[in-house]
């Protein structure tokens, strides 16, 4: 019984990932050329024909995309014999491994949470297309509701398939050799001790650190350096400190790269971190079991905040980052073996990964004849999906801490948005075009043009339309909440539940925040996407 019930919500999911998108286009396509005149300019403002065009017009530019763009990288590929997969998602494989009751003392979804979301999801589809669907029903917004369908549907489709998500467990686990890559600049002597004290804390110790000190003018690691590698050495743990001129973070890892002693590519581990990651104890452990299946290349560990209630601006980015983008999007995307970014502070790669990254360019990214100097975690999980299977490990945690001042917080944005836009045209381009990667990066974007046109179309019919408050106004909270729930949903032994349900309450910020401060943050670092400037900066930033 429980798995024919998993295997109906995978199937589900599946189904409704990609039918309601293409659907809801179909329709929104005859419904538009059949009303193809209007009454009225007011009418045409706040039909769905801007929307759809913009979504189209975006289509056709991620087509020439794929078809014009990096032809450099094509041809490393093809000369080295890789070929971008397809990685079709078998039915039922989820649903299998979620019903076998493996117990995972460090990852326990509440059970009863996860029966309160599908019924969450269930009420809130009713609600929705009670309201959609009466005959003869007719809202001035009634144009662009169908987007909503879609958005929504996509965003609950994906709810309900990281439901199944699992992290990785065998009973028996190959020993391993990981090495650690870790750059410095100007991080504060404190931090880089409690760094190396939860590398030593390990069930499970690392082979070799290799520690680069890239070019600091405030801070000089020496003395700690040569403590430490003492207290290493008693661990059975190779230590190496390296100086280097200020070049930038992909440069120092590099450098450590070239320091390694690697004699098996393939099953040899790299563990990305920054000069400020705080281990769990079990992480490395944990972080290192997906690799057991070969087709694995990259894990993503966890970031959990440490400072979530220090201000609303950190509930809130806890909530949007932890709760909707990695315990949702990243477990969706992990099914797939298609996660797009790994978090830097805790990124584990099989050691041909480096060497494939470096082959395409890595320490001399440019993007319109500019150097790309930060997205490195994302030029490295795509060079890990170039290869196989890129998933996440939600029992391998680290701790960081996030902005809490607006200036930070903004900042830390655009050059995620930049990075991100950058990289977009990466997926676009070396990926099929029926690949779930392509899918995933070609619908985001149309989508979210889209979404910003129905934006200004909300606010035209707010000054000059509106005679009564629609239910479609209320969706995104709606959305938003039944989403937020995953959050209650995961066990965290450093945050209190009273914290964790005030994190939860402040979904109907997060639709704000994001609506009305990401969105123009990220549309920004796409038009500067160009300010590319990272590795020289005077100061530590998240």
């Amino acid at each position: 019984m429980k798995k024919g019930f998993f295997f109906l919500l995978e199937f589900l999911g599946i189904i409704f990932l990609y039918m309601i998108p293409i659907v809801s286009i179909l329709y929104i396509s005859v419904y538009e050329l059949i009303h193809f005149f209007h009454p009225s300019i007011e009418s045409f403002i706040l039909s769905g024909k801007l929307p759809l065009l913009v979504m189209l017009i975006i289509f056709m530019l991620e087509i020439i995309i794929h078809c014009t763009f990096k032809p450099q990288q094509k041809k490393i590929l093809r000369k080295l014999g890789i070929k971008p997969k397809i990685r079709r998602y078998k039915i039922g494989f989820w649903a299998n491994i979620r019903s076998q009751n493996i117990k995972h003392t460090l990852y326990n979804k509440n059970g009863f949470l996860l029966v309160f979301t599908i019924v969450s999801i269930l009420s809130l589809a009713i609600v929705w297309f009670q309201f959609r669907l009466p005959s003869g029903y007719r809202h001035s917004l009634s144009g662009i509701a169908p987007f909503f369908t879609m958005s929504g549907g996509m965003a609950l489709a994906t709810l309900i398939l990281s439901t199944l998500y699992t992290p990785y467990a065998y009973e028996k686990v190959s020993n391993r050799n990981v090495y650690i890559l870790m750059p410095m600049y100007n991080e504060p002597i404190e931090n880089v001790k409690n760094t190396f004290q939860s590398i030593l804390n390990q069930t499970l110790l690392p082979a070799e650190l290799v520690a680069v000190d890239d070019g600091s003018s405030l801070v000089d690691y020496s003395e700690i350096a040569k403590e430490y590698q003492e207290i290493f050495a008693e661990k059975g743990i190779s230590f190496q400190f390296i100086k280097q001129k200020n070049s930038g973070k992909r440069a120092a890892q590099l450098n450590a790269y070239k320091h390694l002693e690697i004699s098996d590519f393939h099953n040899e581990i790299i563990l990305t971190i920054d000069s400020d990651t705080v281990f769990e104890e079990h992480a490395i452990e944990q972080g290192i079991i997906p690799f057991e299946d070969e087709r694995v290349y990259s894990v993503a560990g966890v970031i959990v905040t440490r400072n979530v209630t220090d201000n609303l601006l950190t509930v809130i980015t806890d909530l949007l980052v932890i709760g909707h983008m990695v315990l949702i999007e990243r477990s969706m995307n992990s099914m797939f073996g298609s996660v797009a970014v790994n978090s830097g502070p805790i990124a584990f790669y099989r050691a041909e990964v480096l060497y494939l990254a470096q082959k395409l360019g890595y320490e001399n990214e440019t993007f319109g004849r500019v150097r790309v100097e930060f997205s490195d975690d994302s030029f490295l999980t795509m060079a890990a999906m170039l290869l196989g299977r890129t998933v996440a490990q939600m029992t391998a945690v680290s701790y960081t801490d996030l902005p809490n001042k607006l200036s930070h917080h903004v900042r830390q944005h655009l050059r995620w948005n930049r990075g991100s836009f950058i990289r977009g045209f990466w997926r676009l381009a070396l990926f099929p075009v029926n690949s779930f990667v392509f899918f995933r990066q070609a619908f985001g974007w149309a989508m979210f043009a889209a979404m910003n046109v129905i934006k200004y179309q909300l606010i035209y019919w707010v000054f000059f339309v509106m005679t009564d408050f629609p239910l479609i106004l209320v969706a995104p909270l709606a959305f938003s909440a039944v989403y937020s729930l995953a959050y209650l949903s995961i066990p965290r032994n450093d945050l209190a539940n009273r914290d964790k349900w005030i994190v939860f309450l402040a979904f109907p910020f997060t639709v704000l925040w994001a609506i009305f401060v990401l969105s123009p943050v990220r549309i920004w670092g796409y038009i500067t996407h160009k300010n590319t400037g990272w590795g020289t900066r005077d100061k530590i930033e998240l």
